[in-house]
């Protein structure tokens, strides 16, 4: 009889240490919601607001609440960043291209601006652009490439001088332009530094 007793009382303590462990963890476990349809509007972080079927299911998803009711399209597409409000800490416009160089101290498209290497020939020849003229021979240079023939270039290298009789290298800014006049040139130049 008494074994049965201890045994009865084992039975009940382990019962009660189940209870209090149960007990602990029942906080922690998922909400039960309702199905109760009373929709409101809310937000969780990083996305886009959208429409719960009411407020414990937006509290159990750890959602800003917006506002009761469904969500309108107003609130749907003020969470949407406005076309080119992607610019980047320089003011760049990702979304049109734009990414900042810093060489070049300002935001470019890089198909259409960029910073290269030119070496300018000793001596001006003649060429042909729209009259005859006497161009620069140029050639651009490229890490671990050969050196590629001199070419003639049609245009100034704005705010380069050059000095008859010496070799020059150029870092220079390589802009080409859309929908030109047929009398403006579709790519100019500006120089950044002299290399040598």
């Amino acid at each position: 009889m008494q074994m049965r007793k201890h045994s009865n009382i084992r039975t009940v303590l382990s019962s009660t240490l189940v209870c209090l462990g149960l007990c602990a963890i029942l906080p922690v476990q998922a909400q039960i919601c309702t199905r109760e349809y009373a929709p409101v509007c809310g937000q969780m972080a990083g996305k886009t607001p959208q429409t719960f079927p009411n407020r414990c299911t937006l509290d159990h998803s750890q959602a800003r609440h917006i506002a009761d009711g469904e969500c309108t399209l107003a609130q749907l597409s003020s969470s949407l960043p406005m076309p080119g409000s992607d610019g980047d800490a320089h003011g760049c416009k990702a979304s049109a291209g734009y990414a900042w160089n810093a060489e070049l101290a300002s935001c470019i498209r890089p198909w259409m601006s960029s910073a290269i290497t030119l070496e300018v020939a000793a001596q001006r020849h003649k060429c042909m652009g729209r009259i005859e003229m006497h161009c620069l021979m140029v050639r651009e240079l490229q890490p671990d490439q050969k050196k590629t023939p001199w070419t003639p270039l049609l245009v100034e290298i704005e705010g380069y001088e050059h000095q008859a009789g010496r070799r020059q290298i150029l870092r220079v800014r390589k802009d080409r332009h859309e929908d030109v006049p047929a009398d403006a040139p579709s790519i100019t130049y500006k120089l950044i530094k002299y290399l040598s």
